[in-house]
């Protein structure tokens, strides 16, 4: 049905498909298109920041608990998490395809086909779980290599061991929420982790200090608390899934044959997005590493900023995976001006967002350091680099929500190029060089975060205009 406009007007769409935006092409009216986007684009980042924020503020416990606990602990366990997160954010880029493919077939009303992209990722997560699991219980020969002291090269490896036990369970929880969120579900997600993060404080302060009748442990109890919640998280969300009423709609208990063959595409998506985020992650491992060449307080310092980093992350990466999602729909659909104009807000958003969260960093340092530590050196070097946030937060932020748009479209392997760039060429050797040969510590290995994030986040939003400017190529169907 349609409604005849009056001269010099343009039409209304059509009844069917106004009252569900998302069903229908591009709308006529730009100021109520981008209002749609950025209520659609906070409706579901706000949930997924939350779930996103969930898993660092768990690590953000671990610090302030293990921090006050002891300055030495907190370098080991934070030296531990460098080769562990490495591996986990590149099992968690080698399964974005998961996310991506269910919201090209959530835009294109195809239930089946959505159900079978979970269906085949799951025995894919828990093949890269076990691998990387045990690379990560390797990890003390890589202290060894990059010069670690001998302190920090048996505790960490230690701490190490423990918290591999817990990586194929935060693959598993991922493989499900990037599900539910590419179908725009994404409360579990949030719900089981705020759950989780009840059970981590009482917990990780128990076997840190040994309260409430646990053991003493220090670090390794931060550790072990870590790989208990990651197991708590994956079997309650994985269980979820298989309960849900609409399970049938999705096929998701018809079972995993095929899953090689079927995860094709979605492995294809992710081999590019887990190497640019392995690169990425890498890197800053490398930094992390040169903080703890730098002694036991530098690392300390390190630890507690990129703590803060990673936090705020968080909210980017929210955004970020909100914006892949709203992408991704007007993909499967072939919608291209809405699919462009979902980036853009989703860009622009992150950075205005991200820069605004960095003004208490940089109004109050010294106030936030000492919720990490008491110690006075390390609050020094902490203070001197948290003013730099209002530089790092909206770039760092922002690259992260253009390669998202660019992973949303369907661009598999430029954005990889420019994170190869941007943080393997840029970064590491600034970094060094401004810390080592300049001299100037920890500082300097902030400053070239920042420029690496400005390299990168300038070169993705050209890649995207570049992408949102083609044609989208029809979809085969899949079930």
């Amino acid at each position: 049905m349609s409604i005849a406009p009056q001269d010099g007007a343009p039409a209304p769409p059509p009844l069917d498909t106004a009252l569900d935006p998302t069903l229908s092409p591009t709308p006529l009216y730009p100021n109520n298109r981008v209002k749609r986007h950025l209520s659609e684009l906070f409706r579901l980042a706000l949930p997924v920041t939350i779930a996103r924020l969930g898993m660092l503020i768990m690590a953000v416990v671990d610090t302030i608990v293990v921090g006050n606990y002891d300055s030495a602990a907190l370098a080991y366990l934070n030296i531990a998490h460098a080769p562990f997160t490495s591996l986990m954010v590149t099992g968690i880029g080698l399964l974005t395809g998961v996310m991506v493919m269910t919201s090209h077939a959530k835009g294109r009303d195809n239930l089946m086909a959505a159900g079978a992209v979970w269906r085949n990722a799951m025995p894919y997560a828990v093949l890269i779980g076990i691998v990387f699991t045990l690379l990560t219980m390797q990890s003390d020969w890589l202290f060894k290599i990059t010069g670690q002291p001998v302190e920090i090269t048996d505790h960490a490896g230690d701490l190490a061991m423990i918290l591999a036990i817990g990586m194929p369970a935060a693959l598993i929880y991922i493989t499900c929420a990037f599900f539910l969120e590419g179908l725009q579900r994404p409360l579990p997600g949030m719900v089981l982790m705020i759950a989780a993060n009840l059970v981590n404080l009482v917990l990780d302060y128990g076997l840190v200090y040994g309260a409430f009748g646990l053991p003493e442990l220090g670090a390794e109890g931060a550790a072990w608390t870590s790989s208990v919640i990651r197991w708590f998280m994956a079997l309650g969300l994985l269980g979820y899934i298989l309960l849900m009423k609409s399970h049938h709609l999705y096929g998701i208990r018809n079972g995993f044959a095929g899953w090689w063959r079927g995860s094709r595409d979605a492995r294809h998506l992710g081999y590019a997005a887990g190497a640019s985020q392995g690169m990425e992650t890498g890197a800053f491992a490398a930094m992390q590493l040169f903080a703890g060449r730098l002694g036991v307080i530098a690392a300390a310092s390190y630890g507690i900023s990129m703590t803060l980093l990673a936090l705020m992350f968080m909210v980017a990466l929210g955004l970020a995976s909100a914006t892949s999602v709203r992408v991704g729909i007007a993909y499967g659909r072939r919608d291209r001006p809405d699919m462009a104009l979902a980036g853009w807000i989703g860009l622009l958003t992150t950075m205005c967002v991200m820069l605004a969260l960095s003004i208490p960093l940089y109004l109050f340092p010294d106030a936030v350091a000492h919720l990490f530590t008491q110690d006075v050196a390390v609050l020094a070097t902490t203070v001197s680099v948290l003013i730099l946030m209002p530089i790092i937060f909206p770039t760092d932020g922002g690259q992260n929500a253009a390669i998202s748009a660019l992973r949303g479209a369907g661009d598999k392997w430029a954005p990889t190029i420019l994170h190869l760039v941007s943080y393997i060429f840029v970064m590491i050797p600034v970094g060094y060089y401004l810390s080592f040969i300049l001299e100037m510590g920890v500082r300097g290995l902030f400053w070239g975060i920042a420029i690496a994030s400005l390299v990168a986040v300038s070169g993705l939003a050209i890649r995207f205009l570049i992408v949102s400017s083609r044609d989208i190529p029809e979809h085969p169907e899949q079930i």
